[in-house]
């Protein structure tokens, strides 16, 4: 962020230019702030192109297209000039730098940063082939890092640059590194280039380099086309889908849904640099947010922070990224008449809940929920006590389920914000946020409860039924319910959630079941019945592809999936991860020789992000008090309890982005906010 020229315009339309934030072939981009003193990214073109007709037609045109390009994970176009002097568009301005810099300038990102990032991308894809658009050039300078997640830009103006140029011939439009075989040879491209593009944005975040080296714009469209991809440094649990989207064949890509769907699904935006990225890259973010406060102090607009309106797009605790520099670059794949302008679009949407990609659980809330909320935190609970907590997708939300329904806190704030009221217990496992978070479930001895948290909207699944455990697809669409009612050969279904219609149901050893699990891409579900008996089935075959005898678990209550492949599952000394799917050898065991032999295991969660496993154990009269807990490197399988660890904490909960554990003590009293790696007490509920 450097201060205006004296050749700058002072002003931009009603936007006060304040700083510069870079330049490029198509023009210069400011940071500027309307009359209210909110910001936006302020595009002005260069002067040759103002003064060719031809551009400004097909200006007006690409503009009116990513007017309709907006997400959780896309900028807005707020405003915009085609037929003045000078064209010119404004776009929400978040904080943040662009991938291609933070790389360079903090060293790769770690695995867990990664998926969160590509589910980022992917969701931002899947909305913009859906309206018949494709970006065209995906590259690492037009991903923006924000605390909340990546943000891509460069959507609407390439199309009319690349005409601009008065070539009639074909041009190859795309960066030398990012670009699909398809494109490089000149052949027709479409959305699937767009995914091909995404592995290499993925490969540079996991290594600091596209998969296909550097060098000269000739060599590396030349290994583009006719070498394989350099994955080096590429973690295996993300190796398979990045290859499948560096397929050379367009065809044999998988589509945005479906690498979405393998990343782990639709994703609210993340409440804090912090709680998904690496300490130093959330301080460059942070340092992007300073350039920011002292440009608007310098301008004589108050400190900067009270300039966040609408043009600084802000989600949860956290702002999303946007530079405008390289330009915006997408352009229709069908046809453009057929596309109206944001504000038709927005005027045909049907009335009541809006259809979100992602939900916000502390914003997005029904009113009867909001208005049965206590005034401080409450668990809905009589002498029974305390039975289960959740966290939301998103970390910011913390559900407390008790005889009395279910509470939705705002953990870090400790402010209640919705009571859901039920006279039903959730009495088997832990409430359920779906992976868009728009939704919550649990399991209860009259059936499968889901509410969509929004709406109010209640459905029963398996009504009638006692359900023993509960899991979402990870397209939010379907329920996978276990039932603990025993039926001999079928104890897991499956149920369409906008339809409440069952679809599949699932045979094998499974029956009586506890324990449920869908793996990140939807492709296996596990089930864990009470005599201990596991099963796997391939959701696409519905054929079982291991059972009990290849997992030999100990506890029917607690099932997980690490990544595609591998399951989490306790045993009588701990908790065991193995791949259930293509190699049943590979996998870690997290155990300790010296427990007593009074003691069981009760439950377990693990982290990869903070790196940790935790399982907790209690005496056979399941007495609290005489619990322990012990505590694992996930990475390593080296045991790290320490003593003073040791029995105080037996119903657990640990944060998605591995920041912290919350937990009932032994002595059932309230709750405990744990420093997830370090294991100190922040905080009593």
């Amino acid at each position: 962020m450097e201060q205006p020229a004296p050749n700058d315009p002072g002003r931009v339309g009603h936007y006060r230019v304040v700083a510069l934030l870079g330049s490029g072939g198509m023009g210069r981009v400011y940071l500027g702030l309307d009359p209210s003193g909110s910001p936006a990214a302020v595009k002005v073109v260069r002067a040759e192109y103002a003064y060719d007709p031809g551009f400004r037609e097909r200006f007006a045109r690409e503009l009116e297209l990513a007017q309709r390009v907006h997400g959780n994970y896309t900028p807005r176009v707020l405003a915009a000039d085609t037929s003045g002097q000078t064209p010119w568009l404004a776009t929400e301005y978040v904080v943040g730098p662009s991938l291609q810099d933070l790389v360079q300038d903090t060293g790769p990102l770690p695995e867990h940063a990664v998926r969160l990032m590509g589910r980022g991308i992917a969701q931002a894809l899947e909305r913009v082939h859906a309206t018949g658009l494709v970006h065209r050039d995906l590259k690492p300078g037009n991903v923006m890092v924000s605390a909340a997640g990546p943000q891509v830009i460069d959507f609407g103006i390439a199309r009319a640059l690349e005409d601009a140029s008065g070539a009639e011939e074909e041009r190859i439009i795309g960066t030398p590194g990012y670009m699909a075989p398809e494109s490089v040879d000149g052949r027709e491209s479409g959305a699937a280039a767009d995914v091909f593009a995404l592995g290499g944005v993925l490969v540079h975040a996991l290594t600091g380099g596209g998969p296909f080296g550097d060098g000269h714009p000739s060599a590396v469209l030349y290994r583009i086309s006719n070498l394989e991809p350099d994955l080096d440094g590429v973690p295996a649990s993300l190796r398979g889908i990045i290859t499948a989207c560096l397929e050379k064949d367009p065809t044999r890509r998988p589509n945005a849904a479906q690498v979405l769907q393998a990343l782990g699904g639709p994703t609210a935006p993340a409440g804090s640099a912090a709680a998904w990225l690496p300490p130093a890259a959330a301080g460059r973010i942070d340092g992007v947010a300073h350039e920011y406060e002292e440009a608007v102090r310098a301008a004589g607009v108050g400190d900067g922070r009270g300039t966040f309106g609408r043009g600084l797009l802000i989600v949860g605790a956290a702002a999303l990224a946007l530079t405008m520099v390289g330009g915006l670059g997408v352009w229709a794949a069908g046809d453009a008449g057929l596309i109206g302008s944001g504000a038709d679009t927005a005027s045909e949407e049907a009335p009541g809940v809006p259809d979100r990609e992602a939900c916000s659980p502390t914003e997005h809330l029904a009113p009867e929920y909001t208005e049965a909320a206590n005034e401080e935190t409450t668990v809905p609970q009589d002498e029974a006590g305390i039975f289960y907590t959740g966290f939301s997708n998103d970390g910011e939300v913390l559900a407390v389920a008790g005889t009395g329904g279910v509470a939705l806190w705002d953990w870090r704030e400790q402010e209640e914000l919705a009571l859901i009221e039920t006279e039903i217990a959730p009495m088997y496992g832990h409430p359920v946020f779906s992976p868009d978070d728009c939704m919550l479930a649990y399991a209860s001895d009259d059936g499968a409860y889901v509410y969509s948290l929004e709406s109010g909207e209640v459905t029963v699944l398996s009504e009638g039924w006692e359900v023993g455990a509960v899991a979402f697809t990870p397209d939010s669409e379907q329920l996978v319910v276990g039932n603990k009612y025993y039926q001999v050969d079928s104890g897991v279904f499956v149920y369409d959630l906008e339809t409440g219609e069952l679809v599949t149901t699932y045979t094998g050893s499974a029956s009586t079941v506890l324990s449920v699990a869908v793996s990140p891409d939807g492709r296996h579900i596990a089930a864990q019945d009470l005599l201990e008996h596991s099963t796997v089935w391939d959701t696409e075959t519905g054929e079982s592809v291991a059972t009990g005898e290849e997992i030999p678990s100990t506890n029917p209550t607690a099932l997980s999936f690490v990544d595609e492949e591998t399951l989490v599952y306790p045993v009588a000394e701990g908790v065991q991860t193995q791949n259930v799917v293509s190699d049943p050898e590979q996998g870690t065991a997290f155990v300790t020789e010296d427990l007593d032999d009074d003691l069981v295991l009760h439950d377990f969660e693990y982290s990869v992000v903070a790196d940790r496993v935790y399982a907790t154990f209690l005496p056979d009269d399941f007495d609290p008090a005489g619990g322990i807990m012990k505590i694992w490197e996930y990475s390593t399988g080296e045991e790290l309890t320490a003593e003073a660890d040791e029995g105080f904490l037996w119903e657990i909960s640990v944060h998605p982005q591995g920041e912290v554990i919350i937990g009932v003590p032994a002595t059932g009293n309230g709750m405990w906010v744990v420093d997830a790696r370090e294991m100190r007490i922040i905080e009593r509920l």
